[in-house]
């Protein structure tokens, strides 16, 4: 069952990687957290989510002690962009954002940028994920423009497969749903 969850538990879960990663022996680690504690993360109120999805810099053993040793369920990777078939548009490290709700020794965390998290949503395309999109256009003002363009990256970086025209439409829904009037 998802379960809502705020700032605090945010900071709860920060604590508990930072722990983990420095049992693991870790230092420095780079985690870039994506899904629904991305979306708590920019302020959608009340967002209920099952577990931490996050890219982090580091070898499989880090992963995987730190997935051990915090008691969230997290899907864990060194590259987010491989989850789907539709990769996130190159450049997407780069344009995390620095998240310091909580101090931490062993671990740097970010978030994904407004735009790549979108599209990381759209690649999903279940109801929750929709609705973290329009929370976050809304947020920060982000034009139909921004996620055409950001989309036709993500297109055009991405291996052909059929999966393009799935994303394809889905993007041309939100749009719609998004901006109704134009």
């Amino acid at each position: 069952m998802e379960r809502s969850l705020g700032t605090d538990e945010l900071k709860a879960v920060i604590r508990a990687m930072d722990e983990a990663a420095g049992k693991a022996g870790a230092k420095n680690v780079r985690i870039i957290l994506c899904g629904g504690l991305a979306a708590i993360a920019y302020g959608m109120e009340g967002r209920a989510t099952l577990d931490v999805d996050a890219e982090i810099d580091a070898g499989y053993r880090i992963i995987e002690k730190i997935k051990k040793n915090i008691s969230v369920p997290a899907e864990l990777t060194t590259d987010i962009s491989r989850w789907s078939m539709i990769d996130i548009p190159d450049g997407y490290r780069e344009r995390a954002a620095p998240l310091d709700l909580a101090k931490t020794k062993n671990i740097r965390v970010f978030v994904l940028a407004p735009v790549d998290l979108i599209i990381s949503k759209l690649r999903v395309f279940r109801d929750k994920d929709i609705q973290d999109a329009l929370f976050l256009i809304k947020k920060f003002s982000i034009g139909k423009a921004d996620i055409m363009k950001a989309s036709k990256r993500a297109i055009d970086q991405s291996p052909p497969s059929t999966e393009i025209m799935r994303f394809r439409k889905s993007v041309n829904h939100f749009v719609k749903l998004a901006w109704p009037h134009g």
